[in-house]
């Protein structure tokens, strides 16, 4: 049975660098603001000393193997949840794979720390009147100074980079970042030597202790790593910010005849089990690029409770990204350092594409046998990234959201993949991959453009023919930025709360 409320003026959904930002910039100039996130508040530092009742751990020991997979979907088949509080969710088409995750705080807890302007010049100009790349610079400013990141530099003596094992080496160089490069960690004041501090905020997090290497893909237990809780949440939560957990959104459903309500968003609250419908002058949709595309397909196709939006599925991409995994055992246990260790690529004549590179978090909490841990500390993930073709299309199907994406369409793949060969050949070190990409950085599908002829979204963020609906997140990328994109999501949310804020004060 659904319940309904009273007419909330601002609905947003997702809690990552979407919506994150953006509910945080509505709250402080004093719009009531109720995001719904599905994943659960995780149980760290932070949110202890913030308060937090209902929280639910990280993924360690055994729990590495009940907590890890939140869901799991295979070539055509449903998709199949295993629990609530999963981090990660898997999502396996024929052409590519895609992973992301579910938290209060979205993808800044397994995401690797990296923020950089995109690599592509100009990335906003051209797309629609009033976005330009000049115009959204303030926000990727103002975006860097509220997560308190700090520049890469040799002055924080970070263990195990790039730069200090492939120094001597014929067969690796390790080529200078391209453009700055900021890390999304709270350094000690003193290197090697970590604290626990309590900001401004009254959040209390222990600096980041580089030897343990327990701030990574698994989370952050200590708050070492900058997520968006500490950041914009608990801070907005404190303002008014009213945030609900494990409320996983099925459908929007677009409303007519009534002037204060525009949408029905039908939700389940996992605490409780109910189905709710919540009332909504204008929703903002920041789920994650993959889970975005889900929920407005879903509407439309499955539930018929949204129309139109004819480019919705359009141009999806995968930011060029490409993993892998190499056994570099030579160079003993690399466990020591951040989740990324900076980039390298095969030495020679050749213009090798850069990679990156990093090694697996808190293997000691692994329920594995010794040896294997032992074997997991030599061995480090590998990252190509880039700008691909971005000609995918997301649809709706019987068995839920499927995606028809072709990496052979691009050549970025192609030539990431001759750079690995190149360090094959130079090292004799075999490095395992997938034939097809996989990829945590989807992107577009609700494209921002000029039109509805060709894009989902307007240059406001809000959908071309449905007022009040927004999309605030990878999914209104109009390109790929073509190196790690949070910061530029968090940049465009920054731009659509600015604009909705704007809007609302001229009326």
């Amino acid at each position: 049975m659904e319940t309904s409320s009273g007419v909330i003026d601002v609905v947003v959904i997702g809690s990552g660098f979407g919506g994150a930002v953006v509910a945080s910039r509505l709250i402080d100039a004093g719009i009531a603001v109720t995001l719904l996130e599905r994943g659960p508040w995780r149980d760290t530092v932070a949110t202890r000393s913030a308060g937090i009742a209902r929280t639910v751990p990280f993924p360690r020991d055994l729990s590495l193997v009940t907590r890890l997979l939140r869901s799991l979907r295979l070539p055509g088949t449903p998709r199949l949840t295993f629990t609530k509080h999963g981090l990660f969710d898997i999502h396996i088409d024929r052409g590519v794979s895609v992973i992301c995750s579910s938290s209060v705080g979205g993808g800044s807890h397994v995401y690797s720390g990296l923020q950089r302007l995109p690599h592509v010049a100009n990335f906003w100009d051209g797309h629609a009147e009033g976005v330009s790349t000049a115009g959204l610079q303030p926000h990727y400013d103002a975006v860097l100074a509220d997560m308190g990141s700090a520049q890469a530099s040799p002055a924080l003596k970070l263990p195990n980079t790039t730069y200090q094992r492939y120094a001597n080496s014929n067969a690796i160089e390790t080529p200078p970042p391209e453009g700055p490069t900021w890390l999304g960690f709270l350094f000690p004041t003193e290197p090697g030597k970590p604290e626990t501090i309590t900001d401004a905020n009254g959040i209390t997090r222990n600096q980041i202790d580089v030897a343990a290497n327990d701030d990574g893909f698994l989370g952050s237990p200590g708050g070492g790593k900058t997520s968006l809780d500490i950041a914009y949440l608990i801070p907005a939560m404190r303002k008014g910010l009213k945030i609900r957990d494990l409320c996983e959104v099925e459908s929007i459903e677009q409303l007519s005849g009534n002037a204060a309500a525009r949408y029905a968003v039908h939700v389940t609250d996992h605490h409780s089990g109910r189905k709710e419908r919540l009332l909504a002058a204008n929703v903002i949709v920041a789920a994650g690029g993959l889970n975005t595309l889900r929920l407005l397909l879903r509407s439309r196709d499955g539930a018929k409770t949204l129309s139109g939006m004819p480019n919705l599925g359009r141009r999806f991409g995968c930011n060029g990204d490409f993993m892998g995994w190499w056994d570099q055992s030579e160079y003993g246990d690399l466990t020591a350092g951040l989740p990324a260790r900076g980039p390298f690529r095969a030495r020679g004549p050749e213009d090798h594409p850069v990679l990156g590179g990093g090694a697996f978090p808190a293997i000691d909490r692994y329920p594995l046998p010794q040896f294997l841990k032992q074997r997991l500390r030599r061995v480090q993930w590998i990252a190509g990234i880039g700008v691909d073709a971005m000609d995918g299309v997301a649809r709706w199907s019987s068995q839920g959201l499927r995606i028809d994406f072709n990496g052979d369409d691009s050549p970025v793949f192609a030539r990431i993949k001759a750079g690995v060969r190149a360090l094959v050949e130079r090292t004799g070190k075999r490095i395992h991959y997938t034939k097809n990409p996989i990829t945590v950085h989807p992107t577009g599908g609700a494209c921002m453009g000029a039109s509805i002829a060709t894009a989902v979204v307007d240059a406001n963020g809000e959908v071309f023919d449905h007022p009040g609906l927004y999309v605030a997140d990878a999914a209104a990328l109009p390109a790929e930025p073509g190196g790690p994109p949070s910061l530029t999501i968090a940049a465009w949310a920054s731009h659509v709360a600015a604009r909705f804020i704007a809007r609302r004060k001229a009326s």
